[in-house]
């Protein structure tokens, strides 16, 4: 009986800090994650995405009525390739690029897998203009990112004095953006890294439609 008393004071009085506890704690357990998403949502706080420049590996408090969603929580990133990228994160500052974030990681631990995985969840939404491109420019950010490594461990420059990030950084920015995919796409990646729809819903585009049918106008 204390334990239930003490628990519904804190999610009554410190609701962002009590669900995001209560998520970090069943992370690993999909269903139940969505189940709590939804009383987040019943409790008037907003799930923020993951994001490779504010997620840490556990649920967080984003504000007064937000919680970011953690990084270990999207399937096919492991709790050592987490602590990877946000040690790097908090040793020089938030990623630039996707070609940035490939330089800098140890793409022995945080792998195309994981790399995938984050750009279909939406980790990498700040790095580029869609995910169709972040997706996209992702092997050759790779293949700069393990050629930049190479030159760190021997000592050695490019061309024109160029390091090997210096050059990945700019073959990025002249990359062409591309179309973005499709709503469905985009939410089936969602789905299939997070367990859920987390930024929409497929049938959402749908609903004017059937609030036409609804309402008798149609």
């Amino acid at each position: 009986a204390l334990l239930s008393y003490q628990t519904a004071w804190l999610k009554a009085h410190y609701p962002s800090a009590f669900m995001a506890a209560v998520l970090s704690s069943d992370m690993d357990k999909t269903d139940k994650v969505v189940t709590l998403i939804d009383e987040c949502a019943s409790l008037g706080l907003e799930v923020e995405p993951p994001d490779v420049n504010h997620s840490q590996y556990r649920f967080t408090v984003a504000g007064e009525l937000k919680i970011r969603y953690g990084l270990g929580a999207v399937k096919g990133m492991g709790q050592a390739a987490v602590e990877a990228l946000t040690r790097e994160r908090e040793r020089a500052g938030p990623f630039t690029s996707i070609e940035d974030l490939c330089r800098r990681l140890d793409l022995q631990r945080v792998n195309r897998r994981a790399l995938e995985a984050m750009i279909r969840a939406g980790c990498c939404d700040g790095l580029g203009a869609n995910r169709a491109t972040l997706m996209a420019r992702l092997p050759a950010a790779m293949q700069l990112g393990e050629q930049s490594t190479r030159a760190v461990d021997a000592g050695q420059v490019d061309l024109f004095g160029l390091t090997a990030g210096a050059a990945a950084r700019t073959a990025g920015a002249a990359t062409a953006e591309i179309e973005d995919w499709p709503a469905a796409v985009r939410l089936a990646g969602e789905r299939e890294t997070l367990g859920l729809f987390l930024t929409g819903h497929p049938i959402a585009e749908y609903e004017s439609e059937l609030g036409a049918l609804t309402n008798g106008r149609l």
